[in-house]
C-alpha cells in the first residue's frame, strides 16, 4: 500500500490542463479473490483512483450487490473513455454510480 500511496503521489504531482495527471486516470488496485481458502470473487476488495478525467467521483465508498460482476467496473471504465463496449466478459452491465 506505500508503493501505490506512492505512485498515486507521483501522479498527483505532474500537471496536466487544469489539473494533475491523476485527475485524468483511472487505477483499479485490489485482489481477485475474496477469500483465498474458497477461491470465490465475492466481496473483493477493490480501489478506484483518479477522477477518470472528471467522470468519476472519488473519496466514497460503495457497497454493491453480492453478485455483482467484477468486469462490470471494467464496462463502466471503457464507457467514461468513449470506448461503446456492449459486454466486457461475464459482465451484467455498468456501474452508474461510479
Amino acid at each position: 500500500m506505500e508503493q501505490f500511496a506512492r505512485f498515486l503521489g507521483k501522479l498527483k504531482s505532474v500537471q496536466e490542463g487544469d489539473g494533475t495527471l491523476l485527475d485524468n486516470c483511472m487505477i483499479v488496485y485490489g485482489g481477485a479473490i475474496g477469500d483465498g481458502n474458497r477461491h470465490n470473487h465475492d466481496n473483493l476488495p477493490i480501489l478506484l483512483a483518479g477522477r477518470g478525467g472528471g467522470t468519476v467521483t472519488p473519496g466514497r465508498h460503495l457497497k454493491l450487490d453480492k453478485e455483482t460482476p467484477m468486469t462490470n467496473l471494467y464496462l463502466s471504465m471503457l464507457d467514461r473513455m468513449g470506448v461503446a463496449a456492449q459486454r466486457v466478459g461475464d459482465s451484467t452491465g455498468k456501474l452508474e454510480n461510479v
